[in-house]
């Protein structure tokens, strides 16, 4: 059986984008995150210390997005991706990075990146 953790929609503040203005004054991210795990000690023991404290990673990534300044959500993608895979253990993480109001004249969408990282 494959079981991961989902959080969803972790509202970031970071300096990103090709405009100044985007890296000067910086503009809201969600992020989707999926941590595959070994659940099987937390799960047979209902041990919090042997599974994945989301909410240290919540404050960790809210903290460390605000001193990033960068060009692309690719690169903002990779930083978030190193910052979860040093702070915890794991199989696989996958996330979606989605910049929520990009500075593009007639579009009123959001853009996202997907990435995944995978401990061999």
């Amino acid at each position: 059986m494959e079981t991961y953790l989902e959080i969803r929609k972790i509202k970031l503040w970071a300096r990103v984008g090709v405009l100044e203005e985007e890296r000067k004054l910086g503009q809201l991210f969600n992020l989707d995150v999926f941590l595959w795990a070994d659940f099987k000690n937390c799960t047979l023991n209902d041990d919090i210390n042997k599974t994945v404290d989301y909410a240290k990673l919540v404050e960790i990534l809210k903290y460390q997005s605000k001193k990033i300044n960068c060009f692309t959500i690719e690169k903002y993608s990779d930083e978030i991706l190193k910052i979860i895979n040093k702070e915890f253990e794991l199989r696989r993480i996958k996330i979606m990075l989605t910049k929520c109001k990009p500075p593009i004249i007639g579009f009123d969408g959001e853009v996202s990146i997907v990435r995944v990282f995978e401990n061999k």
